[in-house]
């Protein structure tokens, strides 16, 4: 029987964990620039990006 050239298994799992890294780095990026910032906003024009209805108060 021939053996194969690679595990799929272990090249999965690489593939996954690198996803994985790669997605936790951008969101770490964009979480960290003080525009895209939604968890804890630093300018009160991102907290209040709704208009609110003509005639509310």
């Amino acid at each position: 029987m021939l053996s194969k050239p690679y595990n799929f298994r272990a090249t999965l799992a690489a593939y996954i964990l690198t996803g994985v890294v790669i997605a936790l780095v951008i969101h770490t990026i964009v979480l960290s620039s003080p525009k895209y910032n939604w968890i804890f906003p630093t300018n009160g024009a991102a907290v209040t990006t709704i208009n609110p209805a003509p005639g509310a108060k």
